[in-house]
C-alpha cells in the first residue's frame, strides 16, 4: 500500500483529519520536509518509525510534529466582522441580563490566537470587565496544533494578520516590535490557550461553554467525524448557548438541536430545548445532511464561474445582487470591480475598492485593485502607491508583483523589475502564491509565471549587455 495513504490514514484515524486525493501532493510535500528534519529518505521508513515506538512517549511527540507541520493555517483578527458585531450586540448582552457568574467562550480550532484574542478585545472595547466586575469571563481558545499555541501565547503578530484591526485599535493595544505587532499583556492575560482533539469531547477542560467559535473547522472532516463534532459541540453548549460557524458551513438538517438567529446581516445557531435529532451516516455520504456552503458562497462561486467564462454580465448581475444582502461580503465587492476593470469601467472599480478599503485600509486586495485600475489609467506613481502597499499587507500577491514588475520596466528600472518578476517565480516555486483569481480572468499562474520568469531573464541580460547591471 502507498505510504502516504496510510500516514493520510493513521492522521485521520487520530485525528479526524480528513486529506482527500486532491490534497495528496500538499500531504506528500509536508511528509517530505518533515522527513528532511529527520535524516530520513523513505516515506515507510517515516511510518515505521511512527508504528515501531508503538505509543511510546517519542511516538507521540513524534507524530504531534506531524500533525503540525500538516495543519498549519491562516488567519485573521476579526474575521467576520459582522459575527463580532451579532456578539458584541446581540449575544453578550442576552447573556448578561441573566446576571451570570461565569460567561464562557471558546475559540474551537484556534490557530495562532487571532480569534480568542478578537474575542477579548470586543469584551474590552464594551466596557464588558468594567460594567460586569462581578462575572468572570474565561475565554479558551484550543487547537490541535502545539506549535500555532506557542505562537499564540506570545501575541505576536504580522500586518496580514492584522489587515481588519481598526487603526485606532491598533495603537491602544498593539506594540510593534520590528516588522510584527504584539498585543497588550492586559488582553493576553484574559485568553488562555489549550492543547486539544477537536473529535474527543467533551472539549475544553473550562467545562460548559456559553458561546463556541468554530468555524471552517467542520468542512476538513468526513460526514461520520463532522456528525460527531456537531454532537460534541451540542453538549459542551449551555441552554441558550451560542454557536458560531464559518461562511461555507451550515447545520442544514445536521441538527434540530439548534435554532437559526440572525442579526444585521450575520447568523450563528442558539442552542434550543429540543434534543439532537438521529441523524443517518448514510444520508450524510448522499450530502443531505453534511456541512453545506452558504447562499453567500454559493452565489459567488456561480458568478465567479460567469466571470472567468468571460460572461461579464450575467456576473455583475449576481454579484449586484449578493451585495444587496450582504453588502460586507468582501469576496464579492471584490469580484464586482474585478468585472468593472476588465471591461474598462474602471472609476467604478476604484469605487468598488475604495468601499472596501472603508470598512477595512487593510485589506490588501483592495488596494491591488486600485494599483491595476491606475496603471491602465495610466497614473504611474499612484499605481505604484496602491501596488507597494497591496505587497506592504501581503507580499504573496502575484499579480502585484506583476503589475510592479512592468511599471519598473517601463521606467527603464531593469533591476526592481526583475526583483518584482523574480518573486512571482520564487512563491511559485515554494508553492506559496496567491493570484487573486478575481482580478485575473484574462490569465493563468502559469501564463504570469512563464511571463515572469522570462521577463526577468530578457531584462537581464539586456542589462548585462548594456553594461547597466549590477
Amino acid at each position: 500500500m502507498d505510504h502516504v495513504l496510510q500516514l493520510r490514514d493513521l492522521i485521520e484515524e487520530r485525528c479526524g483529519l480528513h486529506f482527500d486525493d486532491g490534497q495528496r501532493a500538499s500531504l506528500a510535500a509536508s511528509l517530505e520536509a518533515r522527513m528532511q528534519q529527520l535524516g530520513l529518505e523513505r516515506v515507510d521508513d517515516y511510518y515505521a518509525k511512527l508504528l515501531n515506538a508503538g505509543g511510546t512517549p517519542s511516538a507521540e511527540a513524534e507524530f504531534r510534529q506531524l500533525v503540525n507541520l500538516v495543519t498549519i493555517t491562516e488567519t485573521c483578527f476579526f474575521r467576520d466582522a459582522a459575527q463580532f458585531r451579532m456578539l458584541r450586540e446581540q449575544i453578550l448582552p442576552e447573556l448578561m441580563q441573566k446576571s451570570p457568574k461565569t460567561v464562557r467562550i471558546w475559540s474551537a480550532g484556534c490557530s495562532s490566537g487571532e480569534e480568542a484574542y478578537s474575542i477579548a478585545l470586543t469584551l474590552w472595547e464594551m466596557g464588558a470587565y468594567l460594567a460586569y466586575p462581578d462575572c468572570k469571563f474565561e475565554i479558551v481558545g484550543t487547537d490541535i496544533n502545539t506549535a500555532v499555541l506557542e505562537a499564540a501565547r506570545t501575541g505576536a503578530y504580522c500586518v496580514r494578520a492584522l489587515r481588519n484591526v481598526d487603526g485606532s485599535l491598533l495603537k491602544r493595544h498593539f506594540q510593534q516590535d520590528g516588522g510584527q505587532f504584539v498585543l497588550d499583556e492586559e488582553i493576553r492575560r484574559r485568553v488562555a490557550f489549550e492543547q486539544g482533539n477537536l473529535t474527543q469531547m467533551p472539549m475544553p477542560s473550562t467545562g460548559v461553554q456559553d458561546v463556541v467559535f468554530c468555524k471552517n473547522v467542520a468542512i476538513y472532516f468526513k460526514p461520520d467525524i463532522a456528525l460527531r463534532l456537531v454532537q460534541g459541540l451540542h453538549d459542551t453548549i449551555a441552554e441558550g448557548g451560542y454557536l458560531l460557524l464559518g461562511h461555507a458551513e451550515s447545520l442544514w438538517q445536521v441538527s434540530d438541536g439548534f435554532e437559526l438567529v440572525g442579526h444585521s446581516g450575520a447568523f450563528c445557531y442558539r442552542k434550543g430545548k429540543r434534543a439532537l435529532a438521529p441523524v443517518s451516516i448514510a444520508s450524510l455520504e448522499r450530502g443531505t445532511r453534511r456541512l453545506s456552503p452558504d447562499a453567500s458562497s454559493e452565489q459567488y462561486d456561480d458568478c465567479l464561474a460567469a466571470f472567468r467564462a468571460g460572461e461579464w454580465d450575467e456576473a455583475e448581475a449576481g454579484l449586484r445582487a449578493l451585495l444587496r444582502s450582504a453588502p460586507t461580503f468582501a469576496p464579492a465587492r471584490l469580484l464586482l470591480g474585478g468585472v468593472y476593470a476588465h471591461s474598462g469601467r474602471y472609476d467604478e472599480a476604484a469605487d468598488e475598492a475604495e468601499s472596501l478599503l472603508k470598512l477595512s485600509d487593510l485589506e490588501a486586495r483592495a488596494h491591488l485593485l486600485l494599483g491595476m485600475v491606475a496603471s491602465r489609467q495610466h497614473r504611474v506613481d499612484h499605481a505604484m502607491q496602491s501596488l507597494r502597499r497591496a505587497l506592504y499587507l501581503d507580499d504573496s500577491l502575484a499579480l502585484a508583483h506583476f503589475w510592479l514588475g512592468n511599471l519598473y520596466r517601463d521606467r527603464g528600472d531593469l533591476v526592481r523589475a526583475c526583483h518584482e518578476y523574480d518573486s512571482v517565480v520564487r512563491d511559485w516555486d515554494r508553492h506559496t502564491l496567491d493570484l487573486t483569481e478575481e482580478f485575473a480572468s484574462d490569465l493563468t499562474v502559469e501564463q504570469i509565471v512563464g511571463f515572469c520568469r522570462d521577463s526577468s531573464h530578457r531584462l537581464q541580460r539586456q542589462g548585462e549587455v548594456a553594461g547597466t547591471w549590477p
